[in-house]
């Protein structure tokens, strides 16, 4: 299976794309299942769920055989009831399989929060979920993996949630390398102008229209030009810094909504702010608290009643400390006895966020978008780039592949999303103009 995977270049089907082989290992105990959709506004995961039921609890049940494994437990949010009846009715025979309902709450698809709340593991600060014998997968990517196994197909298109200014929110079903323009094109826009937000309101990041989709994409969301939130996401300069050594009044709100230091963690954003704000950022050990930052940015959108950055200062550290070669101890710690059950309702987040009204649910459209030219990206995926294998001047079929991974190391394989002709070749992409 794991080979199998590997050949159909499946890697996570959100966040960073770790390459799918590499989690499979043999002597692991349980397969958490991320169908959370952590961010609000989104609906990729759940149509993916509600749609093909049947073919996830087929490859659940052959990974739990192949694997060994003792159990998988699948974490979805209760509010979904008609899809935890569905998914209960199909799997109501397996006791190694189990629905775990879980609050409506930010960020309950952070993996290692997932892991806790699914199975009362907690993952230290600086380890794997491996190292706690946990597989953890998201569902389209075990949806990626039934279509493998049973279909013989390799990954070549992205489900993904178009939603926010739009007349009818969708999830849309797209060749990877599909331009967002060209995503656009598929739904009623509602306002003139408009930012254009790739992923969730709190992890994802504004970009232009020309962006391609990848193995990654979970979520284009289009709002009014010049929200709050597009001011939010704006890069920290001086002047932020400024504001936190005159601002911050630690109150440590930061620190007891940070779901990482819930966890243990010692993930103290408000004592990164104390060390900036009385110039102690020299050789301080308050600055390692950055290494257990997941950049959830729940400190910065919600917590921080001055509207400082105390996720960009985090993980503006953690980037230096990392260049440095300084890593997460994996020591465990305690849980942090006050604050504990603190946790964010999705509807409160929204309405901090300015986005309530368009928390709407988006309808599947199956039939496959095929633009005239697509960008495939050879380093989508977290690891080492994937290589050429094909030439300018090619004609290349859907599914074929034209970029291979490293199977010594951690890549993936790239496939062609349309039948085409290869155009050019750069150092980030293979351009296919449809045939």
């Amino acid at each position: 299976m794991r080979a199998q995977i590997f050949e159909a270049g499946i890697i996570g089907a959100g966040g960073a794309g770790f390459p799918t082989h590499i989690k499979l290992a043999k002597g692991m105990a349980y397969l958490i299942i991320n169908g959370a959709e952590c961010e609000p506004l989104m609906y990729t995961d759940y149509e993916i769920m509600m749609q093909f039921s049947e073919e996830l609890v087929t490859i659940i049940r052959d990974m739990l055989n192949a694997l060994g494994l003792k159990k998988a437990i699948w974490g979805i949010k209760s509010k979904h009831k008609a899809l935890i009846a569905q998914l209960n009715t199909i799997t109501s025979l397996d006791d190694a399989i189990e629905i775990c309902p879980l609050p409506n709450i930010y960020p309950a698809g952070d993996e290692l929060t997932l892991i806790y709340k699914c199975a009362n593991i907690i993952i230290p600060k600086g380890q794997l979920p491996s190292q706690k014998k946990v597989i953890a997968l998201n569902v389209e990517t075990l949806y990626n993996i039934y279509k493998c196994i049973y279909e013989k197909q390799p990954v070549t298109d992205k489900y993904i949630t178009v939603t926010g200014a739009v007349e009818e929110p969708k999830v849309i079903k797209a060749a990877i390398g599909t331009t967002f323009e060209e995503i656009i094109k598929h739904v009623t826009v509602t306002i003139p102008e408009y930012d254009i937000l790739l992923g969730g309101p709190m992890m994802g990041s504004f970009v232009s229209a020309d962006i391609k989709v990848t193995k990654t994409t979970k979520a284009i969301i289009l709002l009014p030009k010049d929200t709050v939130l597009y001011h939010k996401k704006k890069a920290i300069g001086i002047g932020s810094i400024k504001r936190v050594m005159s601002a911050c009044s630690q109150c440590q709100m930061c620190t007891d909504l940070c779901p990482r230091n819930r966890l243990g963690h010692k993930v103290e954003p408000h004592k990164l702010m104390n060390a900036f704000a009385n110039g102690l950022v020299q050789n301080s050990d308050k600055l390692h608290t950055a290494l257990g930052c997941c950049g959830c940015n729940t400190c910065s959108y919600y917590a921080c009643h001055h509207d400082l950055s105390p996720a960009e200062l985090m993980m503006m550290v953690k980037r230096e400390l990392m260049k440095e070669g300084i890593k997460p101890s994996g020591e465990e710690y305690p849980r942090p006895s006050h604050n504990v059950t603190a946790e964010i309702p999705s509807s409160r987040l929204l309405d901090k966020l300015g986005l309530k009204q368009y928390d709407k649910p988006a309808m599947f459209k199956a039939q496959k978008i095929i633009p005239r030219i697509v960008y495939m990206p050879i380093a989508a995926h977290i690891g080492k780039p994937a290589s050429p294998i094909v030439n300018v001047g090619d004609y290349v079929r859907t599914a074929q592949k034209i970029a291979s991974g490293d199977l010594t190391g951690i890549s993936a394989n790239i496939h062609s999303s349309i039948n085409g002709v290869v155009k050019k070749i750069t150092q980030t992409e293979i351009i296919i103009e449809g045939r």
